[in-house]
């Protein structure tokens, strides 16, 4: 009778666990570190084959997990991941020359609450909620930091950074900083005859010096905030603004900025070095 009791016991938990446990795919190279964001800091992670993919949690944040492929490999494995809320998530991981999703956020999968909605903020049932008109350079800094729209409109200062292809011009236009913030301003000119569609950029920190039989994991950094498009429609341009926290980078480092079309294949890269990065125009006033 206890033995019943333990294999129904067993069944149930299985059974439990396959319905809370969330499956999604994801795709890494050898060439590309993805990442994987989630609500709560991860308290176990497993793969399936270690031989085929490299992954690791964030020691700067918990909540996310770096991934890249050793080598190319055929077969499908997986990667599993529990958060400390008690969420299960199981990834099958295959292997793609140039994923186009190298960040994968489960924040906005579940139905946790808004982080920017405070208890008693909530407005009336069947109220829009209006967005934010205020283009701060960060939320999370106090003081009179210079708000995104004022960096945008200031003056070009760098004009050797830049990247173009399929008649798309890509353009580091400014970088500067005030205190611990870093403003990046790109822009870009679509001289083709079709409309040009980047959701996003992608900024990496790579090694400039890798062995290939080491697994390099660069460092995706991610902007706390943004104002403008790097979408442009045929012969227009568009502008954008990125503030970071305090980037600063080694000799043997460089920032790859990624530029990812939607819905096509004109993707482009960046490079910015480090004397670029290090020696941002200051905007303090003295």
């Amino acid at each position: 009778m206890n033995m019943k009791k333990t294999v129904l016991f067993l069944v149930a938990l299985s059974w439990a666990i396959s319905v809370h446990a969330q499956q999604d795919t994801l795709r890494v190279s050898t060439r590309f570190t993805s990442h994987v964001i989630f609500s709560t800091d991860i308290t176990y992670a497993d793969m399936s084959d270690s031989r085929a993919i490299a992954a690791k949690v964030v020691e700067q944040n918990k909540n996310m997990i770096a991934l890249k492929a050793r080598d190319r490999f055929g077969e499908p494995c997986s990667v599993s991941a529990l958060e400390s809320n008690g969420r299960m998530w199981t990834f099958v991981v295959v292997y793609d020359d140039s994923p186009h999703d190298l960040i994968v956020d489960t924040r906005g999968s579940g139905s946790e609450p808004d982080k920017d909605e405070q208890p008693g903020s909530r407005e009336k049932r069947g109220k829009k909620k209006e967005p934010s008109r205020r283009r701060t350079a960060s939320t999370w800094k106090s003081g009179d930091a210079p708000m995104l729209d004022e960096v945008s409109g200031m003056r070009r200062e760098l004009y050797h950074i830049g990247t173009s292809g399929y008649g798309i011009t890509l353009l580091c236009e400014n970088i500067c900083s005030y205190s611990d913030i870093t403003y990046m301003v790109f822009s870009v000119d679509n001289g083709s005859g079709i409309s040009y569609q980047v959701t996003d950029a992608t900024f990496v920190i790579e090694s400039r010096r890798q062995s290939k039989r080491t697994v390099a994991y660069d460092q995706t950094t991610f902007p706390r905030s943004r104002y403008g498009s790097l979408s442009a429609g045929p012969g227009e341009k568009g502008r954008i603004v990125y503030s970071f926290d305090k980037m600063t980078l080694s000799k043997d480092q460089v920032l790859r900025v990624y530029f990812y079309e939607n819905g096509g294949q004109r993707n482009l890269v960046m490079s910015i070095s480090p004397n670029d990065i290090n020696k941002a125009r200051s905007l303090l006033i003295k």
